[in-house]
């Protein structure tokens, strides 16, 4: 199934790191890329020398809808692309073209994060965190590497979060609970120092509970960019039962994820 992307683009620094983005997923997926371009003229109804300032503004719109056409020139023998413009609130349009096109993924500067809990699908907000849940296993080289790859694709900074699964043990097992949390804490430091040799921007948190809660937790407190979750592998965690969690109910299928392969570790 194609991928169609939606990408929210203002001629900002992160607008083109965002347009960038966007373009290596629909590119990745085979998918289709849209590129919306939004004039907000209510900015300039109550502006002293409205008019001067509108078609300042309006020929700068115009420059930005010349640069995304270049760049569907170059482009377009590997992706197909569209662009639509539109003209009102940046963020509520994006929201509205998204549903329209029935959008597989929107993205945007990380200045419209409010409109996150509105999104009709899932929804990259750039730069932002890339965050990385672990537990006591060791992370795969392979997947360092896509950590690294998304980081620097979105600008972002990678936020590790260990989970230790309290739920898991009573109360006479606090010593073995303390050994998992102590995995945890070493996983989470071992990946960290992995990312910091690649020059990465990371920071880490551990917290307990129950991981999937402690994910999305973690995910509305940051302006999250994307979640990176383990998938398959000879036998289940707790982190990829909390992936089958997080993609299988629909209220929670809003959350811009990337899955990859448990494999052999680093």
């Amino acid at each position: 199934m194609l991928m169609k992307v939606i990408v929210l683009y203002d001629g900002s620094l992160h607008a083109k790191t965002a347009l960038d983005y966007s373009f290596e997923k629909a590119r990745e997926k085979q998918g289709e890329l849209v590129v919306l371009l939004v004039f907000q003229s209510s900015l300039y109804l109550d502006y002293d020398g409205g008019i001067m300032a509108q078609n300042a503004a309006r020929a700068e719109m115009n420059r930005y809808t010349r640069d995304i056409e270049h760049f569907k020139r170059e482009r377009q023998d590997e992706v197909n692309i569209r662009i639509i413009t539109e003209e009102g609130n940046p963020g509520q349009e994006l929201l509205n073209i998204a549903k329209t096109e029935q959008a597989d993924l929107m993205v945007a500067p990380a200045r419209y994060k409010s409109i996150a809990r509105k999104a009709p699908c899932p929804a990259s907000f750039i730069p932002g965190t890339v965050l990385v849940p672990v537990d006591g296993s060791e992370m795969p080289v392979s997947t360092v590497e896509e950590i690294v790859l998304e980081a620097r694709i979105t600008a972002s900074r990678v936020l590790i979060l260990g989970v230790v699964p309290v739920h898991l043990y009573g109360s006479k097992e606090i010593q073995e609970l303390e050994q998992v949390r102590k995995k945890t804490e070493s996983s989470v430091s071992s990946l960290k120092r992995a990312l910091h040799e690649r020059n990465i921007e990371t920071e880490e948190l551990v917290r307990a509970g129950y991981p999937y809660e402690e994910i999305l937790r973690t995910a509305e407190e940051f302006t999250t960019a994307l979640i990176m979750l383990p998938s398959g592998g000879t036998a289940p965690s707790e982190l990829t039962k909390a992936t089958a969690i997080l993609l299988d109910e629909p209220s929670l299928q809003k959350l811009p994820i990337h899955l990859f392969e448990v494999s052999r570790a680093y």
